[in-house]
Parts: C-alpha cells; structure tokens; sequence
C-alpha cells in the first residue's frame, strides 16, 4: 500500500505545481517512485487518482478554515483571520487551481473542490452573522454573499498574482478587504 499513499502524494504535490491537465501518468510514476504498474493497480486512471488526492486536499483545506475561522475571538476578528493568512500567490491554491481547467466539469474532481469551497463559504457566513448579531457590522448586510465576496477576493487575488508574476499581490487584496470591513455600517 505503500506505493499508493506515494501516488497520492505525488498526485497532490504535482497537481498543485502544475495542474490536473499538465501532470501526465509518467510524471506521477517518477515523483512517487512507484513502479511502472502501480498507477493502475491501485486506480482506474489518472483521473480516479486525482480525485482520491482532491478529496484529501479538501479535507485538510476544509479543516484548515475550520481552525482559521474557528471559535476563538469576536467573530469579525475570526473572519480577519481568515483574510490575513499569508499566501503566496503564486503557488496558487490547492484547490482554486482546479476550477480553470476543463476536467472540473468531470464531477469527480469539481465535487471536493465545491464541498471546500461551500464549507468555506458556510464558516465564513457563520461568523458574518455571528458579528452582524454582536453589532460589528450592520445585519442589512447578506452574510452568504459577503463571505462569497472575501472567498473570490482571496481567489481573484491567486489569480491576479500569478498574472503580474508578483506573490505578495493577493495579500494587497485581502488587506484590503479586511480595511473595507472595517468601514461597513455597524448598524
């Protein structure tokens, strides 16, 4: 089983450098070490593969937010936490990186990647009203479509970084972000 775990090790550190669509079988075999039959012996294919190896990412990404949003804190502070988590933009996010490529319509990649980014989205929305609750910004305000807001500003921000060749692009943005929910109304 050994050369399984490597498979998916492989699948996940390459698939975040390069993409689903730029990693090939070889590719995968030589990263993990594991021998010429193991890719389909252990998985139909490539893309059985990559969809063990998403569903683990999203696990730990899932579990990620979890402890970033947490519990601990005002509720705004938790959404801060959120946004001021430090990321290099150019390596891109281990899941975000997944939904330009045409293998997302394949629903056993776009599955883990949508079940992150809706817990995502759902923790976030939990601490907006939790904060629109405490009187930190005004309860007018949609929670589910505010913290769709700082999730796209945080991928758009993947994005953008990656197009300037600049890695400290997105954290411009989210502190940004962070400022503009500084101004909301409290009321």
């Amino acid at each position: 089983m050994k050369a399984k775990g490597d498979l998916v090790k492989a699948a996940k550190k390459l698939m975040w450098e390069r993409g689903y669509e730029a990693v090939s079988p070889r590719d995968l075999l030589k990263e993990s070490g594991a021998g010429q039959g193991s890719l389909y012996h252990h998985f139909k294919g490539k893309m059985d593969l990559a969809s063990v190896a998403l569903g683990e990412v999203s696990n730990e990404m899932c579990e990620l937010a979890r402890e970033t949003v947490g519990t601990d804190g005002s509720a705004l502070d938790r959404v801060f936490r959120y946004l001021d988590v430090s990321r290099d933009g150019l390596k891109g996010c281990r899941m975000g990186r997944f939904a330009c490529e045409s293998s997302i319509a394949e629903a056993s990649l776009r599955k883990p990647v949508e079940r992150y980014f809706r817990e995502l989205q759902e923790l976030l929305a939990g601490a907006l009203r939790e904060a629109q609750a405490d009187g930190e910004i005004a309860k007018h305000l949609d929670a589910n479509e505010l913290a769709l807001m700082l999730i796209t500003v945080v991928q758009g921000g993947f994005v953008v970084s990656r197009v300037y060749r600049d890695r400290n692009a997105i954290n411009r943005a989210t502190e940004t972000a962070r400022s503009l929910l500084k101004t909301l109304p409290r009321r």
